[in-house]
């Protein structure tokens, strides 16, 4: 399997999280055909992520006062929170945090424990 490359929309400290997260699964041998597009995805929320967040810190403020004097969120806390969620979703696919590891490694034990191993046995041979 070729290494897959990051997208080329990415910005650099996104490609670093691509190819980061990306050796990381390989040499765990996580990674299959097709996450390459997961991947993209989790990476391109994570840029959004960062670029909302610097705009925020920029502003000074979550707010602005509209001409008519009414205090509006900024635009970039709905993307920062957005993209927030996204990224949570595909960590958890990926199994990119400690807890999800836990949960992932429960998961095949009791599935390891509940399979019919003289059944397995039959249908591999």
């Amino acid at each position: 399997m070729t290494t897959p490359k990051p997208p080329s929309f990415l910005k650099n400290d996104a490609k670093k999280k691509f190819i980061d997260i990306y050796e990381m699964l390989s040499k765990e041998g996580k990674w299959k055909q097709g996450d390459d597009i997961a991947l993209s995805a989790l990476c391109a929320n994570y840029q959004h992520w960062i670029e909302a967040e610097k705009a925020i810190k920029k502003n000074g403020d979550l707010c602005f006062t509209t001409e008519t004097g009414y205090r509006q969120q900024i635009p970039e806390v709905s993307i920062a929170n957005n993209a927030m969620k996204s990224m949570l979703s595909f960590i958890r696919e990926f199994a990119l945090t400690p807890k999800e590891r836990i949960k992932l490694k429960e998961t095949i034990l009791k599935d390891d424990e509940n399979s019919d191993h003289e059944m397995e046995d039959m249908i591999q041979k």
